[in-house]
């Protein structure tokens, strides 16, 4: 019997290293960080979430993740439709970095409170993508900023002006 017990417990413990090894507080999760990794695929996905969410048009939000696997590479991962109405669920992926959603057109463009407190549960960044422009809230500084105006979040070409600054900052906080 305590023999049982002690392997439960030894399976427990090294459960939760695994666990603890992959959960977001080892990722970057800082804004800047994120940003600099908005390349072509990643803004093919913002515009394929967005064509799913009607265009801002339906009350349906589309979710994707930004996932940084155990090599440090970065891919997307577009979560399955709800069609929840003006909210989202999806399951939380190991490894993920960022979280970007869509708001319908008549929201506030903004993360909601919910936005806020997922993102700060988790300490990953919550974007939001509108018609009114791309959103974020960052958890490590409690702040919400517009990062692009309008629909610029959509064109890869707007991302790279922002590179050398988001470099800047990246090597300060370094």
């Amino acid at each position: 019997m305590k023999r049982a017990l002690f392997i439960i417990v030894v399976a427990l413990l090294s459960t939760a290293s695994v666990v603890r090894a992959q959960t977001p507080r080892d990722a970057d999760p800082s804004s800047a960080a994120v940003m600099a990794r908005f390349d072509r695929s990643i803004v093919k996905e913002f515009r394929e979430a967005w064509r799913r969410a009607g265009n801002g048009t339906t009350a349906v939000e589309a979710v994707i993740l930004l996932v940084r696997d155990a090599a440090g590479n970065c891919k997307v991962m577009s979560m399955p439709a709800t069609n929840e109405n003006r909210q989202m669920t999806f399951q939380w992926q190991p490894g993920t970095i960022a979280i970007i959603h869509t708001h319908p057109n008549r929201n506030d463009p903004g993360p909601s409170p919910a936005d806020v407190q997922i993102a700060d549960r988790f300490h990953v960044p919550m974007f939001t993508l509108t018609i009114k422009g791309m959103y974020l809230y960052d958890p490590a500084t409690k702040a919400v900023s517009r990062v692009q105006p309008g629909i610029d979040w959509m064109e890869e070409a707007k991302w790279a002006r922002y590179a050398p600054m988001l470099a800047r900052q990246l090597a300060t906080h370094q």
